[in-house]
């Protein structure tokens, strides 16, 4: 019944890419350079297994599957113009301490360390991790780019309602799906209208970490666009 619910998911959500992508011409750069590393770095999705979810993949009984790409490559593209699409804003030159590529790598692979040591040396739930690890690249941000405060919050709470949006679609597809993949016992346990809660705080999570993140590394910020820029 739910061979082939995770790929039906990741649909939803590249659908939503494609109308992102084809709308916004002048995002497609950003959009596909944050999918692409957002995929790169989708083999994280090993670690969630043991302690949050036991999806399915149509592959096989694998523990990574093209499932686990498509959704990185998506929610990492969405995530990233989601608050710039919605609200008409336009990239700007900024005058500010453009991050070079090498403090870029640190604070990502910072963030991936403290993803791991938190998961498996202290054990804590690696969705309460991940949470942590994307707090300290939002956090890095804020230090030199404190004008991308409002855009980074914004886009946290789009991306946490549309995780919650999306949620209440496919549970309808496939009702009993939470009770069946997710390990609610070694997490709250809470759910809102039938959503886990953690799913909820992830995309926020995310929003936030990378919801700014191409424009901090860019050295860009966000304006309206004049009458004939439009």
């Amino acid at each position: 019944m739910h061979f082939y619910a995770y790929l039906v998911g990741d649909a939803i959500f590249i659908v939503i890419w494609l109308v992102l992508f084809f709308a916004r011409k002048d995002l497609r750069r950003e959009m596909l350079i944050m999918s692409v590393i957002g995929s790169f770095f989708s083999p994280l999705a090993l670690i969630f297994l043991p302690d949050y979810w036991y999806p399915d993949h149509i592959l096989g009984n694998y523990h990574l599957g093209i499932e686990d790409y498509l959704f990185a490559f998506a929610i990492a593209g969405i995530g990233s113009v989601i608050y710039e699409a919605v609200f008409g804003k336009i990239h700007t030159l900024y005058e500010c301490r453009k991050c070079g590529q090498k403090d870029l790598l640190i604070i990502v692979l910072a963030a991936v360390a403290i993803l791991l040591v938190l998961t498996f040396v202290f054990n804590l739930n690696s969705i309460y991790s991940n949470y942590v690890a994307f707090l300290a690249i939002f956090l890095f941000i804020m230090l030199y780019r404190r004008d991308l405060l409002w855009q980074s919050l914004i886009s946290g709470f789009m991306v946490g309602f549309l995780m919650f949006f999306f949620y209440q679609v496919w549970v309808a597809v496939y009702p009993g799906i939470i009770q069946h993949w997710w390990r609610l016992d070694n997490i709250s346990g809470i759910l809102i209208l039938g959503v886990p809660l953690e799913e909820i705080v992830w995309g926020f999570s995310w929003g936030i970490a990378g919801g700014s993140l191409y424009e901090f590394a860019r050295g860009i910020g966000l304006k309206k666009p004049s009458n004939n820029e439009k």
